[in-house]
């Protein structure tokens, strides 16, 4: 990989009073004199122009005032961005190794003291670190790597039909969930805000983290490893995968239309004003996943009450934390996924496997439901459903027994066996998962 050796550090702010707005304008301008001297500017990405720091400083003043204005400034090598939209900033700093160096501490308290001045998200972390986790596009993946390198690398389509890399699968790919940034890398800044998604308790409490730090206004600031331009170290990137699967980053939400194909080491359940946490951990009390694990941590967190609640149990699993809708009358207990093939190189054949072994080779302690059949519904678009490969799936499943494909108007059902466990799986068309009410109804 043909380096920049630059850092990246990216700060999203929370709607700010107009006072508010105004300082991180000005600190904005301050960080960039302290670190570097531009040269040129531009403004909602129109024609450079040669920098003078009286014309940028009116040109934000204006901008501050509109309700989408962007201003870059550069000395060539570093540069900085800053973003108003409506009420909100988003600013974006691109450092070279020698600038961070010599301005780390003062960078440091600036990403520390915008954070903790009404602040939703920001990060530090090396650029070569982000490029080599979030650019998908092939060919500009060749400017940094060679077809060698990216040949290697998981491939998805996207939703134009074209080829891409699969970010989903790295350790540092930024995703975005219901406005929050969600991502893994060297340096992290969670506000308050965080609480509606990942309660603080779970990212406090992820293990082999090099530092984490609570700052002013419930800010958790988290270190990974020391030194940010080691981050291709093996140990550096399996810290960083470890955080992201602590915090169930890939559980939430992800954009290949299967998932990473990993199973959990954290699990989340959201209600009205509700979120439910299950985290699994070995005998050491280390993270682990949900079929290793001897020991649960749950929790839940009422929004509105601020009530907290956290359990500790030592044991293992039942039925129901696998299949967790259960039709009584039918003696049945489901589990269901929604998934897009059509993103797939494969038509989903890694993902149907992956998710039907884990249903079938699940073992659990016997309860009230070891008579029920278990049931995994495949939740899919009609065109996945009218084209299911399923001479490739019996393929890549040559160890499991398929039984009959039963087609109906509303679904295709097959039952599959081994060692004698037996699964019944369903393929359903995802417009009726609304009509469903996770019933497993047929």
């Amino acid at each position: 990989m043909i380096k920049t050796e630059k850092m990246y550090g990216f700060i999203q702010s929370a709607p700010l009073e107009a006072a508010a707005l105004e300082k991180q304008i000005d600190n904005w301008l301050v960080l960039i004199r302290v670190c570097y001297q531009p040269t040129e500017y531009y403004v909602n990405q129109q024609l450079k122009q040669a920098y003078d720091f009286k014309v940028v400083k009116g040109l934000l003043q204006e901008g501050k005032d509109q309700a989408n204005f962007e201003l870059i400034v550069t000395d060539g090598e570093n540069e900085s961005s800053i973003h108003i939209i409506q009420d909100a900033i988003l600013q974006r700093h691109l450092l070279t190794k020698q600038v961070f160096g010599n301005f780390r501490e003062v960078i440091q308290d600036y990403f520390d003291t915008t954070m903790s001045s009404n602040g939703l998200f920001a990060y530090i972390r090396s650029y070569d670190e982000y490029l080599a986790h979030n650019v998908e596009n092939i060919e500009k993946r060749q400017n940094f790597q060679s077809p060698k390198e990216i040949e290697s690398l998981p491939k998805r389509k996207n939703l134009n039909h074209e080829i891409v890399i699969d970010c989903n699968q790295f350790a540092g790919y930024d995703v975005f969930y219901n406005g929050y940034t969600l991502t893994a890398c060297w340096r992290m800044y969670f506000s308050a805000y965080y609480e509606q998604i990942i309660p603080s308790v779970i990212i406090k409490d992820a293990q082999q983290v090099e530092k984490v730090l609570v700052l002013p206004q419930n800010v958790v600031m988290v270190e990974l490893y020391r030194e940010p331009d080691q981050w291709d170290q093996q140990v550096n990137l399996m810290y960083q995968q470890l955080f992201r699967d602590q915090t169930g980053i890939d559980q939430l939400t992800w954009d290949n239309g299967v998932g990473v194909l990993r199973e959990p080491l954290i699990e989340y359940a959201f209600g009205p004003q509700i979120i439910q946490t299950i985290q699994y951990q070995n005998d050491q009390m280390q993270p682990t996943t949900k079929r290793k694990a001897t020991h649960f941590v749950t929790r839940s967190f009422d929004l509105v009450q601020q009530n907290y609640q956290e359990r500790r149990v030592k044991g293992y699993l039942n039925a129901q934390a696998y299949f967790p809708w259960i039709d009584r009358e039918r003696l049945r207990m489901m589990d269901y996924v929604i998934l897009q093939p059509e993103l797939t190189l494969d038509d989903g054949i890694a993902a149907y496997e992956f998710y039907i072994r884990n249903h079938l080779d699940i073992t659990f302690s016997a309860d009230a439901f070891k008579e029920y059949a278990v049931c995994l519904q495949f939740y899919l678009p009609p065109e996945a459903i009218a084209n299911l490969p399923i001479t490739a799936l019996k393929e890549a499943l040559s160890d499991i027994r398929f039984g009959y494909f039963h087609k109906s108007s509303t679904y295709t059902r097959v039952t599959v066996k081994k060692n004698g466990k037996k699964l019944r799986v369903y393929f359903m068309n995802v417009q009726k998962l609304a009509d469903q009410h996770f019933s497993a109804n047929e």
